[in-house]
């Protein structure tokens, strides 16, 4: 998960939601969120 600009209610109360999740719909939030973490991860390396 990215965690980013999260707070640890916010965080444990996403996974919380999650995991009532079949395996394709956590499967698809997986995937969102390492799309977050890239995203997170190229505007750090732009920054410098």
């Amino acid at each position: 998960m990215a965690v980013k600009g999260l707070t640890r209610g916010d965080i444990l109360a996403a996974f919380e939601a999650r995991l009532a999740n079949d395996p394709d719909t956590e499967f698809e939030a997986a995937l969102t969120q390492i799309h977050r973490i890239a995203g997170f991860r190229l505007a750090d390396l732009l920054e410098d």
